[in-house]
């Protein structure tokens, strides 16, 4: 493989890619195009067509029932009509061959479309809409009459992903692929056929006589980006409808796609025998042994089996990567005149294990992560930060200690072993938000729909776990976050992660009779996480014990709308019940900070007050930003080697040449569980000294874009990822004075 562009043999591949109702296979009888398939202008272009339609923004464009358009080389039909323009396509896993689709007018990708891709009966999410907007969406039986020829695919179909303009990796391993199955395939008994599937201009007249069983016969081609590169070679195989096994019985995947990722040469015999000759069935981890050459070989699915699996949404977890899922809105809570909480739920019980979602439950133990919320009107979706749980206690040695005011004696209750079921948002409605406004509408009782969760940073990883001077995750090292509003949200995910996660972990039980770690002894070995929170507003500033002039702290629908009852009846109200009154995110701001309080540190900045995070506010904090257990070991952000130019964790340099925030892809795992268990640093260049990790200080930048922009300088998008790019504005000012923020790594949310 050209140098950069390795295979990646460690990463964990179910539920990377989104999957599809349908794939369009468009037959151009090319083997490469550009990069992106619908900017090709070197002739006709049905998939450009087809996009147009049902692509993003199309008229027919349904997030319910996503379509895949594709490139391949097959070549199309030959008409009888030379003098007609027409192109092939197949659909799949519909198993139809359009052999002749003219390409004179628009109106027969109108009715390709209306007639073949559209669904048949739309998701229940698209109830709200009009009559008419619904019947535009649906299949049409009538239009499926306007294209000639269409037929049933009785063929094997191999397809492989050859895109070298998008990607070399794909380039290099297509044609290897291709020609492997093609010379596997007939010693497997089937016939590989070549060429158009038909050609009109020399047919003739079948030859009378008996009729015998028809050979089984199989068609490989080239493909272009379906996604994955990095996995290369893609092999999807897609077995007809009728295909049968060896006995002469149906076989058992007929009728589905099954989509592999990281196949070589030496995998191909293999496959064919298991999948295709015998039929075997994915085992629940999806993956399986094949014998190669009396060598076994493990061959991982990338996606999906389709009809069958539905890509994660197979699993019985209440939520996955691939599909949306619906949850209940159990609460929602008023924070704010502008902000409010909103507490979902899974919607199918049957569908959550006893231990509830295991990937809610491993994205609590990576730490940064988020979900896709659905706007099913407009047919959008924005990504969306949960808060932690609130926080408790078992057995409290001091009676008189509740749940929201442990106090240091206390044992501190496992983390990432909750149910995992229920999830909380701080979501704020802005004027013209699309998003934002949806939400706020809902009711309790009403559904949301949910994709993910959707791993971010691995801050553990990059702060250090056993670094510095201390025993812990992070240990004499430090965390300091620059937050904008709802931007908050990443940061209570943080501050869970590094000051409450570990206890769980080295807690032993007190079933075994050992003791388990009380706060008071856990806080030494822990990083300092300092928080600066802007908001526009004194009264969105949750949890801020001071008071100003908009009651902050203590604001609370009965205070904002209280009609009828004098000024003094009013206060002595809510003075008696402040501590009531306070929103459950403010008590839990507030719980962090008695729980950790030399760990645990918020800063608020108010517009309306003129209050905002300056250089100097970012330098101070920054340099005061470490355990007072620490100081005496070394200067903040004094780290005792530079990390390696190279390094994808620890270097500025590298981070800004990421494709994504995704660290869950570049981790090097020890496969128990993957939830923040790790193995050797194969990854991390970085020289250290005797006894030490590798690790840095954290500086995050989090909010609206105009906010990471003013701070930190923007996000780049990047072939469709958003990458972090050089750090600029204020914080990137303060990086290139000597000295000032030495040993920290800047990252953008």
């Amino acid at each position: 493989m050209p140098e950069g562009l390795e295979i990646d043999h460690k990463g964990k591949l179910n539920g990377l890619i989104s999957s599809y109702a349908e794939q369009v296979l468009v037959c151009t009888g090319k083997s490469d195009w550009t990069s992106r398939i619908e900017e090709d202008d070197s002739g006709d272009n049905l998939a450009a067509d087809l996009k147009e339609l049902i692509g993003r923004g199309g008229v027919y464009s349904d997030p319910f029932h996503n379509i895949s358009v594709l490139n391949s080389s097959f070549p199309s039909s030959i008409s009888r009509r030379p003098e007609v323009q027409t192109t092939s396509a197949y659909l799949l896993p519909s198993f139809k061959y359009v052999p002749f689709l003219p390409r004179v007018s628009f109106d027969s990708v109108q009715a390709l479309v209306r007639g073949y891709l559209l669904p048949e009966k739309l998701h229940p999410m698209h109830d709200g809409l009009s009559p008419i907007h619904r019947d535009r969406l649906v299949r049409k039986e009538a239009y499926q009459h306007l294209l000639y020829g269409v037929q049933d695919v009785t063929d094997v179909l191999v397809l492989i992903c050859g895109h070298g303009g998008r990607d070399m990796r794909c380039g290099i391993m297509g044609p290897i692929l291709q020609k492997e199955f093609e010379n596997k395939l007939p010693q497997a008994g089937l016939d590989v056929l070549h060429g158009p599937a038909i050609d009109e201009s020399v047919s003739a007249s079948p030859i009378p006589g008996t009729v015998g069983e028809a050979p089984r016969t199989a068609r490989v081609a080239q493909i272009s980006h379906i996604g994955g590169h990095k996995f290369a070679g893609n092999v999807i195989l897609y077995l007809p409808p009728t295909f049968k096994n060896k006995a002469g019985d149906p076989h058992p995947l007929a009728g589905h796609g099954i989509w592999y990722g990281r196949i070589e040469p030496k995998h191909v015999e293999g496959l064919i025998h298991e999948t295709i000759i015998n039929g075997s069935h994915l085992k629940s981890s999806l993956s399986y042994v094949v014998a190669v050459g009396g060598v076994l070989a493990t061959v991982t699915t990338i996606l999906w089996v389709s009809g069958i699996s539905g890509g994660q949404g197979s699993s019985r977890d209440i939520i996955n990567r691939s599909t949306f899922t619906a949850f209940t809105i159990t609460s929602k809570e008023q924070v704010s005149p502008t902000a409010f909480i909103l507490t979902v739920r899974s919607s199918s019980s049957s569908n959550s294990s006893a231990g509830g979602s295991a990937r809610i439950r491993e994205a609590w133990a990576h730490g940064l992560w988020s979900v896709e919320i659905k706007q099913p009107q407009l047919q959008i979706a924005r990504h969306y930060t949960p808060l932690p749980p609130p926080f408790t206690v078992s057995a409290p040695k001091n009676p008189t200690a509740t749940p929201t005011t442990p106090t240091k004696g206390d044992a501190v209750a496992p983390v990432g072993q909750e149910s995992g079921d229920e999830l909380r948002f701080l979501i704020r409605k802005m004027d013209g938000g699309e998003m934002s406004s949806y939400l706020s509408r809902l009711r309790v009782g009403d559904a949301v729909w949910l994709r993910g969760p959707h791993l971010g940073f691995d801050v553990a990883r990059r702060l250090g776990d056993d670094g510095g001077a201390g025993t812990g995750t992070g240990a004499g090292r430090s965390v300091v976050f620059l937050a904008g509003g709802t931007g908050v949200a990443p940061a209570l995910q943080v501050a869970r992660r590094l000051l409450d996660y570990d206890n769980n972990v080295n807690a032993a039980s007190d079933d075994g009779g050992n003791e388990r770690k009380t706060l008071a002894t856990a806080v030494v070995d822990k990083p300092v996480i300092s928080i600066l929170w802007a908001n526009r507003r004194s009264i969105d500033a949750l949890g801020r014990r001071t008071p100003a002039a908009a009651g902050v702290g203590s604001w609370s629908i009965k205070r904002l709308w209280k009609r009828g009852a004098s000024e003094d009846d009013s206060d002595r109200g809510d003075e008696k019940t402040e501590e009531e009154q306070l929103s459950s995110l403010s008590r839990q701001i507030r719980d962090m900070e008695k729980r950790y309080p030399d760990n645990f540190r918020v800063r608020y900045f108010v517009d309306e007050e003129k209050s905002f995070i300056g250089a100097a506010d970012v330098i101070t904090t920054a340099a005061t930003a470490t355990p007072r257990e620490q100081k005496s070991v070394s200067r903040p952000g004094q780290l005792t080697t530079p990390p390696a130019a190279e390094c994808p964790w620890h270097s500025a340099a590298a981070l800004a040449k990421l494709p994504n925030d995704d660290d869950a892809s570049r981790r090097s795992v020890d496969g128990v569980g993957g939830s923040g268990s790790r193995g050797p640093d194969l990854l991390c260049p970085c020289v250290r000294t005797p006894g030490e990790r590798a690790g840095v200080n954290l500086l995050f930048v989090s909010g609206p874009d105009g906010f990471i922009e003013a701070y930190a300088g923007p996000k780049q998008w990047h072939e469709g990822g958003e990458m972090q790019g050089p750090v600029r504005g204020l914080v990137g000012r303060l990086t290139g004075r000597q000295g000032e923020l030495d040993g920290w790594l800047v990252l953008k949310l």
